[in-house]
């Protein structure tokens, strides 16, 4: 069974707002809330938007980007810009996050983020080859929910 457009828009938006609103829940950053820094900063400024920034930037995405025909190439290209980006940003803050966050938060967050950026990754080039619709969807999906989980965590000091 394949999925409505409107299925994958507002049934991704509801989950990107769940998984965004749980840096709530965490309170401090914790392996299971990393809490994302572009999140951290719209929830300090906001207060009550933050949980749907990304939903809102998913939305953007899907209404404007997957009709075209080359949304795979989108897909994949976002994964590996943002993949990039993520590792160069942990490279910089590895010492912030081993001295305010301690050793083994800072490993399992990487490895929470290479889980994700790869899972991301390898379903966007199946998708790619296969030129599957589908496949991409998810993959933009599963690169959104890493991006509200725990893509470029906060690994600094505690306020």
């Amino acid at each position: 069974m394949e999925l409505s457009q409107k299925q994958w828009m507002y049934g991704g938006a509801i989950l990107l707002a769940a998984v965004s609103a749980t840096i709530v829940l965490g309170g401090v950053p914790n392996v299971w809330v990393p809490m994302p820094l572009p999140i951290v900063i719209v929830a300090f400024i906001t207060l009550v938007l933050f949980p749907f920034i990304t939903p809102a930037l998913y939305l953007l995405v899907l209404k404007f980007l997957s009709p075209s025909h080359h949304f795979d190439k989108i897909v994949l290209g976002l994964i590996i810009v943002l993949g990039v980006l993520n590792t160069m940003y942990f490279q910089g803050s590895w010492d912030y996050g081993v001295k305010y966050q301690g050793q083994e938060h800072t490993k399992i967050v990487a490895i929470e983020n290479i889980v994700g950026f790869s899972i991301s990754l390898v379903i966007a080039l199946a998708a790619f080859l296969k030129k599957s619709k589908p496949l991409a969807l998810s993959a933009n999906l599963l690169l959104f929910v890493v991006l509200s989980w725990c893509a470029f965590p906060y690994l600094g000091e505690l306020p």
